[in-house]
């Protein structure tokens, strides 16, 4: 027979073993969507970006999405929407993008924005829509 200290113990294993296949999973699955084409994209815009980087400082770092978050973080291979932390030596903030997929030139990034902490009430827009009018956010010249 078994004793219940046993058992406590195997359920212990168990369940550090279950906690650690699905921290690994989700990080693998993380670091499969940060090397995407669109995600590099944004982030190589951001960084390019005088204003943006004026704003955040350098370096500009990727601090983490939720990818639970399926309302502002998904891509169905066609088009792509995400809500990135991110940090720089004077500031963190949020970059908001969204892309989408032509078969023929791949990704392209259709908009991008920045939220920084310091101004939660002002998104600044780093790339707008070509077909899109002005609109009453902030927009940063580069």
């Amino acid at each position: 027979m078994i004793s219940n200290k046993t058992l406590a113990k195997i359920a212990v294993y168990v369940s550090v073993a279950g906690i650690s296949s699905v921290m690994y999973m989700r990080w693998k699955i993380e670091e499969r969507i940060r090397n995407t084409d669109y995600f590099r994209l944004a982030f190589s815009a951001l960084r390019a970006h005088r204003g943006a980087v004026n704003l955040l400082g350098e370096p500009i770092k990727d601090m983490g999405f939720d990818i639970s978050d399926s309302k502002h973080n998904q891509c169905d291979g066609q088009t792509a929407q995400f809500e990135v932390a991110v940090k720089g030596s004077k500031n963190r903030g949020t970059l908001y993008f969204w892309a989408t997929r032509a078969n023929e030139t791949g990704w392209l990034l259709d908009r991008l924005e920045l939220e920084i902490k310091a101004e939660p009430d002002k998104r600044f827009i780093l790339k707008k829509p070509i077909n899109e009018s002005s609109s009453p956010t902030a927009s940063l010249q580069e």
